[in-house]
């Protein structure tokens, strides 16, 4: 089961006034109840109509649960702002356009899955039945649910990728696979949760998911109120979650990584940082062999929160020519695979998985050689209660997983109803309950100007 959920017991079933099959309805997963939700029996707003896609439907069709359409292409034609559109399993070809736009944040224009819990199937979509990644993008007011959206593994870091330069917009358990990775900006009061990424982004500055701002930290239409919550990237080129720009207020929270270049880089006010793994990025591939080598994050941002962490670089945070690490909140329970300090953090809240003592003495690697010449991490012993598992199962849970999405394409992956996947990722979600705070979303504040602290990337 997801864990980044809060208990409120709505389902986004009521999105349409309608129910989902009772596979899905057995199961709250995945994230589908969450603080921000606003189902569309809203005392102000008429529920959108409901219309239902399988792939033995029929385009002439009314697009009614026992009279389906076939394609998403004639569902997003067709469909008027607000409407929902339910999919049943199955194998689609789709160019991504999520729309039309959505009146207003109460009444989203919805695409999910009929069965979010993927026992009877996948939604799986790829741009042609090549198996290409699709080039997807999201009007304003839209929410995705459920789908699964990318192609075979010769399109992993090639094609295809995603845009969410939108205002509202969500993103809620669904799979990208195999493409690059995507980018967007500006976007506002954006919710992107208990999501999955295997083998997206591009290069050094092709990241998995770019949340780029704009262009200055006080202006209004820069970036801001980004929700990142519980969501898995595994084996992508760039940063795994690369937010540069300028974007404000931003909540990353609940996350794991490992794979990508570098995990995070996070620059601009008001952001909050916690509960997230960040486990073993590869360096930078490709790039000039200098003091940014291998490291996990860089974090020239002034914080909410900063606390409940996992490092599993021997360079943990990028700090040269950097402020240390500021948070308005007590920074807290950093944990490290390996004996580095992070300038910024209390040294009494400094801990290393093995369970020895921390010193903070290792010197930090500034070549490939360096990096490669660093001893071998001590076994994990000490497991966070937020992330309990030991580093061996970390490590095979993300093999298996990448192996499989070289392996299956879109077709086949949307038959797979073993489960054995599923399994795969349970491993890997970090152990956090979302709060109310977690969706918090920040008007322009005075404090949003740039404090001429960033630095150059």
């Amino acid at each position: 089961m997801r864990n980044v959920i809060v208990t409120l017991g709505v389902l986004v079933a009521t999105a349409a006034g309608g129910r989902l099959p009772a596979a899905a309805e057995k199961i709250v997963t995945r994230g589908f109840s969450y603080a921000g939700f606003q189902p569309s029996e809203h005392p102000f707003q008429q529920p959108g109509q409901e219309y239902w896609v399988a792939t033995t439907g029929d385009d002439a069709n009314v697009g009614t649960a026992d009279q389906p359409w076939k394609t998403l292409t004639h569902a997003a034609q067709t469909i008027q702002a607000g409407d929902v559109v339910t999919i049943w399993p199955g194998f689609y070809v789709f160019d991504g356009r999520f729309a039309p736009a959505g009146p207003n944040p109460d009444k989203k224009t919805v695409f999910r899955a009929a069965d979010l819990s993927f026992r009877s199937g996948r939604v799986v979509i790829s741009a042609d039945e090549k198996f290409t990644s699709p080039t997807w993008s999201l009007a304003d007011n839209v929410s995705i649910q459920g789908l699964w959206i990318g192609g075979d593994y010769a399109n992993a870091h090639r094609q295809g990728g995603g845009s969410y330069s939108s205002r509202h917009s969500e993103i809620v358990g669904c799979t990208f696979f195999n493409s690059n990775g995507f980018a967007g900006g500006p976007a506002y009061n954006w919710l992107f949760q208990n999501n999955r990424m295997v083998h997206q982004g591009k290069g050094t500055h092709g990241h998995s998911m770019y949340m780029a701002g704009g262009i200055r930290h006080d202006l209004p239409w820069n970036s801001r109120n980004l929700r990142v919550l519980g969501n898995t990237i595994i084996a992508g080129e760039g940063y795994a979650f690369h937010c540069w720009h300028s974007p404000v207020s931003a909540t990353i929270a609940g996350n794991f990584c490992s794979g990508n270049y570098w995990s995070i880089v996070l620059q601009g006010p008001n952001h909050s940082c916690h509960h997230n793994v960040f486990w073993k990025p590869r360096g930078n591939v490709g790039g000039a062999d200098t003091e940014v080598v291998g490291f996990n994050g860089w974090l020239p941002a002034r914080l909410r929160r900063f606390d409940h962490l996992i490092f599993g670089s021997p360079h943990p945070v990028w700090q040269r020519n950097m402020p240390p690490i500021r948070a308005r909140q007590p920074i807290k329970s950093i944990y490290l695979l390996y004996d580095a300090r992070i300038q910024g953090v209390p040294d009494d809240q400094h801990f290393l998985l093995s369970g020895q003592p921390w010193t903070g003495k290792l010197e930090l690697p500034t070549s490939r050689a360096a990096a490669a010449a660093v001893p071998a991490a001590q076994e994990v012993v000490r497991q966070p209660d937020f992330f309990p598992r030991s580093g061996a199962e970390i490590d095979h849970a993300i093999e298996k997983i990448s192996k499989y999405f070289r392996e299956n394409n879109p077709r086949q992956i949307s038959q797979d109803q073993s489960g054995h996947l599923e399994k795969l990722f349970e491993v890997l979600e970090v152990q956090y309950h979302t709060s109310s705070a977690d969706y918090a979303c920040f008007p322009p504040l005075a404090q949003d100007k740039d404090d001429g602290t960033y630095g150059k990337h």
